[in-house]
């Protein structure tokens, strides 16, 4: 995970990289137009209807059911995480560079609403699976018990994220367009593997109770008409998030391995040269 920062730490405001040469443009890659396009299309279509959802749900959110308070905190994330991308597609595509702080918060934002994103969701597996299979032991979770929960997924994306405040300089420096050159910012590989641990084990227990769920639905008989809808939209929500999440955190993981065994690489082939 890399972000550029300007060239000079001591500069404390944000400007753009002045670029003599050709623009941006001509060094795109086609994943890259293609994912700008996605990514166009995302925040065109979810911005106007998680703002709907939200402003129709914040009416009635005092004393409302815990489906509809996640179905408010999940649209809520869902609109933090629209928001966000539009930022990085432009300093992305602009090929402006920001100052070291700006890059940490702006980074920061990103991976704390996309982990709070999915945290949500992994409570909503767990309490649809609970609700609509245990009833009985999903009454003995009062309202206080509620707030607590939806609370804590909020806090636990904010703290899974701090891997992205101690992003570290890359001694290698790249320098496209004969401009100025940027420093790009990492995360460190030991603390990208721990957020990928954190994610993976996320993942697998969201899969793991909607398949319960699923299996338990379809075990109970009961006619596809009479299925509450919420649990219905549930889990088509999930189905989808798990169809759509799976291939990123899967090339994800694949790169921090891959840095780990450059590393271990690197290191043997140095002891080798001092032997």
């Amino acid at each position: 995970m890399t972000f550029n920062e300007t060239s000079d730490p001591r500069d404390t405001s944000l400007f753009n990289c002045t670029i003599s040469g050709a623009p941006l443009a001509s060094y795109l890659q086609p994943w890259s137009i293609l994912a700008g396009v996605v990514i166009a299309g995302s925040c065109l279509l979810g911005v106007p209807a998680n703002f709907t959802i939200i402003a129709q749900l914040g009416r009635h959110l005092r004393g409302s059911s815990m489906t509809q308070r996640l179905f408010f905190n999940l649209a809520l994330s869902d609109l933090l995480c629209l928001l966000c991308l539009p930022i990085g597609m432009y300093v992305f595509y602009s090929g402006t560079c920001l100052m070291d702080g700006l890059n940490r918060c702006l980074f920061y934002c990103f991976i704390f609403c996309v982990t709070t994103d999915l945290n949500i969701l992994v409570l909503i597996s767990i309490q649809r699976y609970y609700q609509v299979l245990h009833p009985e032991k999903w009454v003995k979770v009062d309202r206080m018990w509620q707030r607590i929960l939806l609370f804590s997924v909020w806090m636990l994306g904010a703290f899974v994220a701090l891997p992205a405040v101690f992003m570290t300089r890359n001694e290698a420096r790249t320098e496209k367009t004969g401009g100025p050159i940027c420093n790009n910012l990492g995360i460190k590989p030991e603390l990208e593997a721990a957020y990928i641990s954190f994610v993976v084990f996320s993942y697998l227990v969201l899969f793991s109770f909607y398949l319960l769920l699923v299996k338990g639905v379809k075990r109970t008989q009961m006619p596809n008409k009479k299925q509450p809808r919420a649990t219905k939209i549930f889990i088509r929500i999930i189905a989808v998030y798990l169809v759509t999440g799976f291939f990123p955190v899967f090339l994800r993981t694949f790169y921090v391995v891959a840095l780990f065994t450059g590393r271990d690489s690197s290191r043997r082939t140095l002891l080798l040269n001092d032997a």
